[in-house]
């Protein structure tokens, strides 16, 4: 690129000196020089640099005092720049040559022409920058697309670099992303939240060859896996500092602040990965960091260079291994404590409808036996139940009935009441276990005995409530019609009018 502009500047003068720079927004390149003469419109257009069709350019002539003798750009009218006679009075003079390439990121790529001077760019950065700057570009994947001759081609799961041409990388992001920063904030002190890019962003899962911008990834991926599991992590203009408490307190104190000061050990990066990767994946996230912090104290030879032992990884699952041992000890018992109360629940929810049930059968049989009585009592005595419920017996029937309809509202009151104790009891025992079984774990154990879901045992109260109320009323209805059905009888049976009846019933019987 530098080559191409410089020749553009021949063609308007000599004593050419040019620099030229590269970063994430543009490529600029001044060009010191004599303006000697006005070149070609057409021989100016065949030396412009190729570049993409998202980018746009832009060449500029100023003279030392910052005045435009000379501005092209891209789309605008030619003609007008290319004057001799706005250039001829400056000959002589030193001018400035700038052509800028602005960059545009379009469908997640972004162009580098000069990949030398990118890096020179990325190297310069602070590490917050460099984080910064990646982060602004990657909104869920991002390309960079190398023009130059020296390149690297690699990708992780959303960040990737290939050489103009090649066929795009399929780049997926970690669906878990958001939970993991949130365990990261709720697990790990950070002094100041200067990202939220993640170790898997530079975790590089496939390259052609070692380069100066996959070894900046591999700097930036262990740097963040160590911020990730740390007890406490800072990064600012200082350098970075990192705490980690396991068996052994660990200390890192680094003045690294830009990008090319990291030089922690590359060889441990696929380690303190999968540390990483592992603490955060399947559940119990806080007892894994603990656990990992805990070995990583006592297999790490340089906490400055993040250097790790191979088999660490292995020492920390056969450490998980032991503690899901006693986690399912513990767990067995929890399950059969739980098990236990509900089982002692369901006891008392039998109890509860039987001494309802109870009540209906006393009450039910009591009437009964008293109608039963009254009846016997009849027939022994007159050979017939005519005239066994008079009044006094009719009122004192219906007393009974109306104190079994007022025993029939207590019991459901007191029903009530078990009923919502037990509700409470329920309540109580699911949440004294919320901490010590899952959502899915504790709703299958207690789904059972909730009194509020149709077709539980505790919802059986609530059945046998409503059944036996209606038998019982349905009952003392029964019970109330039968006693003003006997009284009337006895009335019209012993009244004169009935006599009468009965008399000519047996003559005209006995006439026929």
């Amino acid at each position: 690129m530098k080559g191409k502009v410089e020749a553009i500047a021949l063609l308007f003068g000599e004593n050419i000196s040019a620099t030229i720079k590269e970063n994430f927004a543009q490529l600029e390149c001044e060009v010191k020089l004599t303006l000697k003469r006005t070149p070609d419109k057409n021989t100016l257009l065949v030396l412009l640099p190729a570049i993409s069709d998202r980018d746009t350019w832009r060449l500029q002539l100023i003279t030392e005092g910052d005045e435009d003798l000379f501005d092209m750009r891209a789309g605008a009218n030619m003609e007008e720049a290319c004057s001799e006679n706005i250039l001829q009075p400056y000959y002589g003079d030193d001018v400035t040559l700038i052509y800028t390439i602005t960059k545009n990121k379009v469908n997640d790529t972004l162009s580098v022409y000069d990949y030398t001077l990118f890096l020179k760019h990325i190297k310069g950065l602070a590490i917050t920058e460099t984080l910064n700057a990646l982060q602004n570009k990657l909104v869920e994947r991002f390309v960079m697309e190398i023009w130059s001759e020296e390149y690297e081609r690699f990708n992780t799961s959303c960040i990737a670099a290939i050489k103009k041409g090649d066929a795009r990388p399929r780049l997926v992001l970690n669906d878990d992303r958001k939970k993991r920063n949130e365990k990261c904030d709720e697990l790990c002190q950070w002094n100041n939240r200067f990202t939220n890019l993640m170790p898997e962003d530079f975790h590089i899962l496939n390259r052609d060859a070692d380069g100066v911008l996959t070894e900046i990834f591999d700097q930036l991926c262990l740097m963040l896996c160590a911020f990730y599991m740390a007890d406490f992590s800072s990064l600012d203009k200082s350098g970075l500092t990192l705490r980690l408490s396991g068996y052994k307190m660990m200390v890192m104190e680094s003045k690294a602040v830009k990008t090319c000061d990291l030089r922690f050990d590359t060889a441990s990066k696929v380690q303190w990965y999968k540390i990483y990767d592992w603490c955060y994946t399947g559940g119990y996230t806080s007892d894994r960091l603990s656990i990992a912090r805990n070995i990583i104290s006592l297999n790490c030879s340089d906490i400055n260079k993040l250097e790790l032992n191979k088999s660490t990884l292995d020492s920390i699952k056969s450490n998980f291994k032991i503690f899901e041992k006693d986690n399912v000890r513990q767990y067995i018992k929890v399950r059969n404590d739980v098990s236990k109360t509900l089982l002692d629940m369901q006891e008392k929810v039998n109890s509860i409808v039987e001494g309802f049930t109870g009540d209906f059968h006393k009450s039910v049989i009591s009437l009964g036996t008293f109608f039963l009585t009254v009846m016997v009592v009849r027939v022994i005595a007159n050979g017939d139940i005519a005239g066994a419920f008079t009044g006094n017996i009719a009122i004192l029937s219906l007393a009974f009935i109306v104190l079994s309809a007022a025993n029939l509202i207590y019991s459901r009151k007191t029903l009530g009441r078990k009923e919502r104790l037990f509700t409470k009891h329920y309540e109580q025992l699911k949440e004294r276990y919320s901490q010590l079984l899952s959502e899915e774990e504790k709703q299958k154990m207690f789904e059972d005995s909730d009194p509020r879901k149709d077709g539980t045992h505790a919802n059986y109260i609530l059945w046998q409530k409503k059944r036996y109320t209606w038998i019982w009323a349905i009952a003392l209805v029964i019970f109330a019609l039968l006693v003003v059905w006997l009284w009337c009888y006895n009335l019209f049976e012993t009244s004169n009018i009935g006599k009468i009846l009965k008399a000519i019933t047996r003559c005209y019987t006995k006439n026929t």
